[in-house]
């Protein structure tokens, strides 16, 4: 590990124990309920802390509490997690006031401001398809490794890994990896070369 992983590791853990009251009452609330009002007060409290110290706290209270979350990631700022059954991948980021709710984010994927990842598109239609306030279901929604996702992209079914989303994109469908996705309803608008997207490391 190198002198600057090394130091960035000792701030994360300086703000982890900042946040460790947020993250213990989250736990509490996991252990003993099945709500998630006490994760999504934590998730506001820390959503609207400004600059590096607010990316901090972010981290550390995400790497708290999601299903799994790297310490290596950047949280922008006012982005909220919805659901702590969520993961986030080493060297993943988010633009400001992303909405992310069951989710699963790859490896390095970088997401432009005011993306939105809601839990699927069943949340409130029952198993014939008419609307329910008790019967909808949420889904998790996958973003591949090394993928970058526009300002303002809706993304309601997968995206594969290396993938670039257009802002703006509604993505309604699963779209395969290695492409450059555009449109509402999103569709493949061409294959991406090599180059074209961020390698991720091993």
């Amino acid at each position: 590990m190198t002198a600057m992983r090394w130091a960035k590791a000792l701030v994360f853990g300086l703000f982890f124990a900042v946040v460790s009251p947020l993250v213990l009452l989250a736990w509490i609330e996991k252990k003993l309920t099945r709500s998630e009002q006490l994760f999504t007060l934590g998730a506001h409290c820390v959503a609207l802390v400004p600059g590096l110290p607010g990316a901090y706290a972010r981290g550390a209270y995400y790497f708290g509490t999601l299903e799994r979350c790297s310490w290596e990631t950047h949280v922008g700022f006012g982005t909220v997690f919805t659901h702590r059954a969520a993961t986030l991948g080493r060297r993943a980021s988010t633009g400001c006031y992303c909405v992310i709710g069951h989710a699963d984010v790859g490896e390095g994927v970088m997401m432009g401001s005011h993306v939105s990842v809601p839990s699927g598109k069943r949340q409130h239609l029952d198993a014939h398809g008419r609307l329910s306030p008790t019967e909808g279901r949420f889904e998790r929604v996958a973003i591949g490794a090394g993928s970058w996702i526009g300002e303002g992209a809706i993304l309601l079914a997968d995206v594969g890994p290396r993938c670039i989303v257009s802002a703006g994109a509604v993505v309604t469908g699963k779209m395969p990896g290695g492409c450059l996705v555009g449109g509402n309803p999103a569709r493949v608008l061409r294959r991406l070369e090599a180059h074209d997207a961020t390698p991720v490391e091993g």
